[in-house]
């Protein structure tokens, strides 16, 4: 449970800070690309870098398309929040 609130409120807070500070046509893309990309790199480095801890099939792909995608989706829905809220003042 705690583990989503972390991708949630981190993907979110990606998306803000990616709208408040690029000003650059593609910045929606890095506000769904980085969130996706660390949790990547987080999954990676958990699964090949750290002790195995033993358990039965790895299924880090899978942890990756669905935590992937909804720290994307998240990340682009913040974004797009906050730019709309920005040009509303």
């Amino acid at each position: 449970m705690y583990v989503w609130l972390a991708l949630i409120s981190a993907s979110a807070l990606i998306g803000f800070l990616v709208a408040r500070h690029l000003k650059i046509n593609s910045a929606i893309y890095f506000a769904g690309a980085i969130p996706w990309f660390t949790l990547l790199a987080a999954i990676v480095y958990t699964e090949y870098f750290m002790p195995y801890g033993g358990g039965g099939a790895s299924m880090w792909p899978i942890a990756q398309l669905f935590g992937g995608t909804i720290a994307a989706v998240i990340g682009v829905y913040t974004f797009k929040l906050t730019r709309k809220k920005s040009t509303d003042e």
